[in-house]
């Protein structure tokens, strides 16, 4: 218990653990705000009128992969809830994809349920577990994964990058005399995951890894799962801008949010030599005031200027006549989607 405590208090003194539903309370006071200048709370809904609710909840992220090049994505099949492991495996093959492979809700939220799945056996866990249509993609291996937020104002021709994340994973490095748990606790970063790593690696748990071994904590590149973000928007050029833009004007409807590409590196964006491994919406956040470097300052301000172009993309298309979506139909799309 006194090990929890004090990872507890480690973790916390640290600005980029705090908790969003207490950092986030300047943001929601300034949301509001908006709402009453736009005189609907749901001003949203309109930003991306191609996408429910704007891509804000309840978004299948299987919705728009036809309108990309399919050499620009991973493969991925839709399975519906209700299928068992045999009837996957057999989809998999029909389409080409192989163990590993990453399995994920069709309706996703800050990386729920998204899993590297490894064999049969974890096929069929992950099956029992999750009760909901998923997506089952092929595991693309480039060592990047990268974060690129959009956004183009209705009626300009040409759309803007305004932040470019880099997520690292983490790894332990064996020495031939400390256990898995040891490794964990010791480990700069990872210590603050004991609990989730304890619960997801018990098997290993007690194993000494070697000295000469490498072990890949988390596949998934989100900060709740272990991930470092790390603001690489330097590399912003005009040359990916029109990449992006190029992309994204292909997709109708939409004009705010966030690709999350995998590549071999940074430069390879630029040569369009990335997957696209998914399209988020208005829920996208501006994820690179997680940076360790960043103040709260920086991430206050630019929470504000991140809803305050949604703000903008609202109002332009209102004019346009997308209107806001009603309480009634917000209603039905939760009564529908509920989870």
């Amino acid at each position: 218990m006194k090990k929890y405590i004090r990872l507890w208090i480690q973790k916390y003194r640290r600005r980029e653990f705090w908790p969003g539903y207490i950092f986030d309370i300047p943001v929601y006071i300034y949301f509001l705000y908006l709402a009453i200048r736009a005189k609907h709370l749901w001003f949203f809904s309109n930003v991306n009128p191609g996408m429910i609710l704007s891509g804000f909840a309840w978004y299948s992220k299987y919705e728009d992969i036809d309108k990309f090049d399919k050499t620009l994505l991973p493969i991925s099949i839709l399975i519906t809830n209700g299928h068992d492991s045999i009837y996957c495996e057999q989809q998999m093959k029909k389409n080409g994809i192989h163990y590993p492979c990453i399995a994920k809700p069709t309706l996703g939220r800050t990386g729920r349920d998204v899993k590297k799945i490894h064999n049969t056996k974890q096929l069929k866990t992950y099956l029992k577990r999750v009760h909901e249509d998923i997506l089952i993609q092929e595991f693309i291996e480039d060592p990047c994964e990268f974060w690129v937020f959009y956004y183009r104002i209705p009626g300009e021709e040409n759309g803007h990058i305004t932040w470019i994340v880099e997520k690292k994973f983490m790894f332990l490095h064996g020495n031939g005399k400390n256990n898995f748990e040891e490794l964990v606790y010791n480990h700069p970063r990872a210590k603050y995951y004991y609990k989730q790593f304890k619960e997801e690696y018990t098997d290993k748990w007690t194993n000494i890894l070697a000295d000469w071994e490498k072990f890949q904590l988390n596949y998934i590149g989100n900060h709740c799962r272990g991930s470092v973000f790390y603001d690489v928007s330097e590399n912003i050029s005009s040359q990916l801008e029109k990449i992006i833009d190029e992309i994204s004007k292909k997709v109708d409807g939409f004009y705010f949010g966030r690709y999350d590409i995998k590549a071999r590196n940074i430069q390879s964006l630029e040569k369009w030599q990335f997957k696209i491994i998914e399209l988020n919406g208005m829920w996208s956040l501006p994820t690179h005031i997680y940076d360790p470097n960043h103040s709260v300052r920086n991430a206050y301000t630019t929470l504000f200027h991140h809803r305050k172009i949604a703000y903008r993309i609202s109002k332009e298309n209102k004019e346009r006549g997308h209107t806001f979506v009603s309480l009634r139909e917000i209603r039905k799309i939760i009564k529908k989607n509920w989870i």
